[in-house]
């Protein structure tokens, strides 16, 4: 067919065709250049859950939980300059301590350790049989909120990121509750650095 033979109206649809087939192209090869986020794993790192062994048989010695932890640890995971740590005991009938660690340049959390042990907590729970598998199943709201973490501690769920209560990995752990929160500004790797950070810390209360 000669081009004096090509209807003027068909003019358009064949230039509009052959731009949309160029731009077809270029999107699938910007595409394929992009790593999947199912390809996103979960690691937990050099220490193995299996390996944090509670002797269940006498409770746990409570320790202040910027024992457990190390700035350069936090560092290391996020990749996030740390400014000094502080400890605070709170006043409160269940006995938490936490242990903040803030971002070198401002006064913002980006790692916070929380522990409770049934050993410090207020007389009164005690008898009346309260223990941190209460305090556990209290902070685990709702699961629109919060989903079910395998393979660390007796029990775990993740709450994201974030400070609200519910926020953060919580873990259950013989008469030990932790909760490790993070915020990295990458919730998507918030969780591994939680995971690796709380096997840190667990380590250090049962096996040293």
């Amino acid at each position: 067919m000669r081009e004096k033979d090509i209807p003027r109206w068909l003019l358009p649809v064949l230039v509009f065709i052959f731009l949309a087939a160029i731009f077809a192209i270029l999107f699938i090869q910007r595409l394929g250049g992009r790593s999947p986020l199912v390809e996103r794993s979960s690691s937990i790192g050099s220490i193995q859950p299996a390996e944090i062994n509670p002797i269940r048989k006498t409770p746990t010695l409570p320790r202040d939980p910027c024992s457990l932890l190390m700035a350069e640890e936090i560092e290391g995971e996020l990749g996030i300059q740390i400014g000094e740590p502080f400890f605070e005991a709170v006043d409160n009938p269940i006995g938490e301590m936490i242990c903040t660690f803030p971002g070198v340049n401002d006064d913002l959390p980006v790692a916070r350790l929380v522990v409770v042990y049934s050993e410090t907590m207020a007389t009164f729970l005690v008898e009346n049989e309260y223990t941190v598998s209460h305090l556990f199943a209290g902070r685990n709201v709702s699961d629109r909120f919060t989903k079910p973490v395998a393979d660390i501690g007796d029990d775990a769920f993740w709450g994201g990121s974030g400070a609200d209560l519910w926020n953060g990995l919580h873990v259950l752990i013989w008469d030990v509750y932790l909760q490790m929160n993070v915020n990295s500004g990458d919730e998507g790797n918030d969780l591994d650095a939680a995971q690796n950070l709380a096997l840190i810390a667990m380590n250090r209360l049962f096996n040293e």
